[in-house]
């Protein structure tokens, strides 16, 4: 996959239907989309992760890619790989405070092969699109199949990068654009593809750490701000809760910390500051 780039998409779409000149939203759909295009002499295989959060959208994608690593073969295997297994394995091991609404769904080749909360929208769209990006020509598309008995039906979409990882054979450089209260900012960290233990698939898994862990740090400034102005009884926020990010950020920090210690890893403009925390 020397040479190319991916992009995880962080997307909102907003469905309507035009019925006796009323125009009502049939569904607004958050979601998170990247897609690996993997191949070998057998054929090409172009598989679709999407979710609900960037880290699970991430971390399947991982998955998704150490099982291509392994076999042939991902949608002509018998037996298929055990998608459940991967995502409830992913459950197991979260210990993020936002466990609520998550969800994550796996295509190959525009089909579904695995999604914790099925959507027809999502079905639709994927079969159109086929693993290439939303375009105009896929939204009239799926505009059309939706629209019936009169009905006049639009699709609004729009997408921005959230990842995106470059690979040459020198090196794999990831770039990660984060919000914080409105505000974007970026940062990016690049490794050696030639480093052992260095991968696509461990990349991915190292992005989503990251951004996890950006998030840990959004919140906890937060709770820094309500006890400034001793309004922490007046929030909804926990003990427990605040319990768990503190906790869930010594994990991150600890996953990022293995990973220098077995690549050099290069970062720009500099290190997250909740590594050093």
């Amino acid at each position: 996959m020397a040479g190319a780039t991916l992009t995880l998409y962080r997307e909102k779409t907003v469905i309507t239907a035009l019925e006796g000149g009323t125009e009502q939203v049939l569904l607004t759909l958050k979601a998170n989309r990247i897609t690996l295009p993997l191949g070998n002499k057998i054929g090409r295989e172009t598989m679709v992760i999407r979710g609900q959060n960037m880290p699970d959208t991430l971390r399947m994608a991982s998955l998704v890619y150490a099982e291509a690593r392994r076999s042939r073969t991902l949608l002509r295997r018998e037996p298929p790989p055990d998608w459940r297994r991967m995502w409830d394995g992913l459950n197991l091991t979260n210990r993020s405070r936002n466990t609520a609404g998550r969800w994550i769904a796996v295509y190959g080749n525009g089909m579904p092969n695995f999604a914790s909360s099925p959507c027809r929208f999502t079905h639709l769209f994927e079969r159109l699109t086929q693993g290439r990006e939303m375009t105009q020509p896929v939204l009239d598309a799926a505009a059309m199949e939706l629209g019936q008995n009169g009905r006049r039906v639009r699709i609004l979409h729009a997408s921005r990068a959230g990842v995106v990882i470059s690979m040459d054979p020198a090196q794999l450089r990831c770039a990660i654009q984060m919000r914080d209260n409105g505000q974007e900012s970026s940062f990016s960290f690049t490794v050696p593809a030639n480093e052992k233990g260095v991968n696509l698939g461990v990349v991915l898994e190292i992005a989503a750490h990251y951004v996890e862990g950006h998030s840990t740090v959004v919140f906890l400034d937060k709770v820094r701000g309500l006890v400034e102005t001793r309004s922490v009884a007046n929030s909804n926020i926990t003990a427990n809760e605040i319990k768990t990010v503190l906790e869930r950020r010594r994990d991150l920090t600890r996953l990022i910390s293995n990973f220098e210690s077995i690549a050099p890893v290069r970062y720009r403009p500099e290190r997250p500051m909740f590594l050093a925390s």
